[in-house]
């Protein structure tokens, strides 16, 4: 549910005002409100005297339950108190999840940010590597590569995609079944830059596929 209040707001001129920001959006209910963030418009207000447009920074929530993604925004002066807040956000969510039904079931950890920057970046990187992952599914039917996909939070945590190409001839070795699920990719379509990095980071640490492998989604 998406969350619009009354705030009260000190402009920079000694104006004080009231304006409607919103406290919490979620952009599975109100796609729309995901443009507004990203474009910048999200939360900005103009002083009634000064006629000055300026961003408001005060905390609110981002959910995008589809892509594992439950934000608590703070603003960026709150970063000294980052250990304190990050106990308090896990408190008030498990407090909150026991209120909402679609909070109930998740098996992921919201997590914080401090600034609105920090947050837009994530989005926009992950739009970014979902058109790569788009270009993987399409390019799967045609080389014959089966898909491993990976839980989008922990995927997040691990800084990986969250879907995998894999050899659809097992060696008998699932590790290097990805390896050659990579390589036919990338000989495919070179131009994946997200997959080729990946492809050389496990080849630097095979190993490091083990933990990645612990949360792949089940059929």
């Amino acid at each position: 549910m998406s969350i619009l209040s009354n705030c009260e707001i000190k402009c920079s001129c000694g104006e004080t005002f009231e304006a409607e920001l919103w406290k919490a959006i979620n952009v599975f209910d109100d796609p729309d409100l995901k443009e507004v963030l990203l474009s910048g418009r999200f939360n900005t207000v103009e002083c009634p005297k000064c006629h000055k447009v300026f961003y408001h920074e005060h905390f609110f929530m981002y959910q995008d339950l589809q892509n594992e993604l439950i934000a608590y925004v703070y603003p960026k002066e709150d970063e000294k108190n980052a250990k304190s807040l990050r106990k308090k956000m896990l408190s008030d969510f498990t407090a909150l999840s026991k209120e909402i039904e679609e909070l109930a079931s998740i098996d992921f950890e919201p997590v914080i940010y401090f600034g609105v920057e920090d947050l837009i970046n994530t989005i926009k990187n992950e739009d970014y590597i979902k058109d790569e992952i788009d270009i993987l599914t399409f390019i799967a039917k045609r080389i014959e590569l089966d898909l491993i996909k990976i839980k989008p939070a922990k995927a997040r945590n691990l800084c990986i995609l969250h879907t995998i190409p894999k050899s659809k001839k097992s060696s008998g070795d699932i590790k290097k079944d990805i390896v050659s699920g990579l390589e036919q990719l990338l000989k495919y379509n070179p131009n994946l830059a997200e997959y080729e990095n990946f492809l050389a980071r496990i080849k630097q640490n095979l190993s490091c596929l083990d933990e990645i492998l612990l949360h792949k989604k089940e059929k």
